[in-house]
């Protein structure tokens, strides 16, 4: 009688979910890798799929040591559940529903024909065929996804990029630009450009009379005047709490007595790292501007009315001040 050795594993993106099955059958010197997938499935069922498969391309009666991570289809045979499942008309104690019926029912007569032996190993650990079936397990949901998503025009498998290589570009004073490689999750390779930038910190000063303190900067970029609130650089190290105040004093020369966090942000997440930090300043107090050198602006304070009136007419068109002047019409009182 020939002697073979099966591995086995299932897997499932949900429980219920998109499934792969995977087995190796090993006789000798040979050794045959199969593996296979369903739409609506459950983890249990395709722990039990892959035994299925891998006995059932067994041509002749045969002396099999089956290895599984799954104690639920292992136990079903070294613990006897089951025969006594078999013999109480495929169902549980008291007649309550078993469920994967089909798959059990199909399992047991396989065994029946082959001289079975169940082993129980260790998921995940240092088995090289275990690990290598749960790795074909879970490619072949991955095909299975890639199909759908082929056949429907809709994506909805793994979204990770891998990083393999990174070229520093430029290295400045405020932001460096790298050139990245990034592998995507259909293996393919692509070119990712990124600003890596410190972050910002900006705040929303608001006085007692309602009125909040912006500044007008011209900006190169923009090619024109700007109305924002203050806001600035991110120091290495440097808490945005502290940054957003320290820009409200050397900006406006305002020093205030509450800080709250508002929101935090990506403000172009395509390819910038710069993450922006707003804050909501109150109890106000005049001190002295301290600006830095080269830095030419104008104070202005407006209503919060007639900044949402100056944002729906394009007056005002910088992201973070829209954010937090939208912010200040829904919550300030």
């Amino acid at each position: 009688m020939k002697k073979v050795q099966i591995y086995t594993d299932g897997a499932c993106s949900g429980n219920p979910g998109p499934g792969g099955y995977a087995a190796i059958l090993i006789y000798d010197k040979h050794k045959k890798e199969i593996w296979g997938y369903e739409d609506n499935t459950t983890n249990n069922r395709m722990e039990l799929m892959a035994p299925i498969k891998a006995l059932s391309m067994l041509k002749s009666k045969c002396e099999v040591d089956i290895y599984s991570d799954s104690g639920y289809v292992v136990n079903c045979f070294n613990e006897g559940w089951i025969y006594a499942w078999k013999k109480n008309g495929w169902k549980r104690d008291k007649g309550n529903e078993l469920k994967n019926v089909d798959l059990l029912q199909e399992l047991y007569a396989l065994c029946q024909k082959h001289k079975v032996t169940w082993h129980k190993v260790k998921g995940h650990s240092d088995n090289e065929y275990n690990n290598r079936c749960d790795a074909l397990a879970v490619n072949a949901i991955k095909e299975l996804l890639k199909k759908k998503n082929e056949n429907s025009g809709f994506y909805e498998g793994d979204l990770k990029e891998s990083v393999i290589s990174k070229e520093e570009i430029f290295k400045g004073r405020v932001f460096n630009v790298d050139v990245l490689q990034v592998k995507l999750p259909d293996e393919t390779i692509a070119r990712r450009e990124i600003v890596s930038h410190p972050g910002g910190a900006a705040i929303c000063a608001i006085d007692e009379e309602g009125y909040v303190y912006t500044v007008v900067q011209y900006r190169i970029a923009t090619g024109g005047e700007m109305i924002e609130i203050p806001a600035g650089k991110v120091e290495k190290g440097e808490d945005p709490q502290k940054c957003a105040i320290r820009e409200l004093a050397e900006e406006t020369g305002l020093i205030a007595k509450e800080v709250k966090h508002i929101v935090s942000f990506y403000a172009t997440p395509g390819y910038c790292t710069e993450m922006l930090h707003i804050y909501l300043a109150t109890g106000l107090e005049d001190g002295n501007p301290n600006r830095d050198k080269g830095e030419f602006l104008y104070v202005r304070k407006y209503k919060i009315d007639e900044l949402m009136r100056m944002i729906q007419n394009g007056e005002i068109t910088d992201g973070k001040t829209i954010i937090a002047v939208m912010w200040a019409n829904m919550n300030w009182r």
